[in-house]
């Protein structure tokens, strides 16, 4: 089992097209599950048009919840909660307290000092980890609701059901990583055979491809770059391509805007695949792709 990753250090470089696109290619040759941990914000189960979906509660941590009828109104809670989460609210002719959920950090200092116990932590769902199929084979995915900080959590857990998926049938696990070099980000590239680096010719582009090769090289994780949208600035593709000579990292190749290419990952959504290599004229934006995944095939292979 071979286990690649699209990523980037920022969002919108097009990691998410390359992932479905890899997808598709690697069907012609090997079982192929694929993964969004992108948990924040998965788009890769509406790009590989995902079927028969079904989910599981994933568990964060815990947020205190006041019960009004055995609060006493002592305010004690108020004066031990460092994040203002817990105000008087009127209940009928009573006055008693009540939780904002959105700034509960989950310290339990109100359960501590509450003279009635009316004060308690209780477990609270941070998101879904899903499961569901593709044209080119199973998808695993997670979705993390607003205002959750557990996203490496909830990506560790998503790699790890794709994981077994793609152990069971031998297949190629490809993964959708999510933007940046944080948390999540190490959760979903470490321990993979190669990380795939999508930028584009912007002095960002070139910065956070830099934070990004970084991070691989610390985890020892091997490292190649794309180019995307390399028509964007002829001065920009050129920053790209002198980093990546003067880093040493391999540069894949280079995606020029294409609204062909467009149209056809487009069509993935509906349950079609890529044209075969001589079905119809490529263009220059499908045939780079199909370029840069025979140099991405043969990374893996070596």
């Amino acid at each position: 089992m071979k286990t690649l990753v699209i990523a980037s250090g920022k969002g919108g470089t097009g990691k998410t097209t390359f992932a479905a696109a890899f997808a598709h290619l690697a069907t012609g040759g090997s079982a192929v599950v694929v993964a969004d941990c992108d948990v924040e914000a998965a788009n890769l189960p509406i790009a590989l048009g995902a079927t028969q979906v079904s989910c599981e509660a994933f568990g964060g941590g815990a947020e205190a919840v006041i019960d009004a009828a055995a609060c006493s109104a002592c305010g004690a809670c108020v004066d031990a909660c460092r994040f203002g989460a817990i105000a008087p609210f009127i209940d009928g002719d009573d006055v008693a307290y009540r939780v904002d959920p959105w700034a509960c950090e989950g310290c339990g200092a109100c359960t501590r000092v509450c003279p009635t116990g009316a004060a308690a932590m209780h477990a609270k769902q941070a998101g879904e980890a899903c499961e569901g199929d593709t044209r080119v084979g199973p998808i695993v995915f997670g979705n993390l609701r607003p205002g959750e900080d557990l996203s490496g959590k909830l990506v560790t857990e998503v790699r790890e059901r794709a994981r077994e998926h793609a152990e069971a049938t031998d297949a190629l696990l490809v993964i959708d990583g999510p933007p940046g070099i944080g948390c999540p980000v190490i959760a979903a590239i470490t321990n993979t055979d190669l990380l795939v680096a999508v930028t584009e010719p912007t002095a960002s582009g070139v910065h956070d491809l830099d934070r990004l090769v970084r991070l691989a090289r610390r985890l020892d994780v091997p490292v190649s770059a794309v180019l995307n949208k390399v028509d964007l600035s002829h001065e920009g593709a050129k920053r790209v391509r002198e980093y990546c000579e003067s880093a040493g990292v391999d540069l894949l190749g280079e995606v020029p805007f294409d609204a062909a290419l467009a149209a056809l990952l487009g069509g993935m959504a509906d349950g079609r695949g890529l044209p075969e290599r001589g079905d119809s004229d490529d263009g220059p934006g499908l045939a780079a792709v199909r370029s840069i995944w025979e140099r991405v095939q043969g990374s893996l292979d070596a």
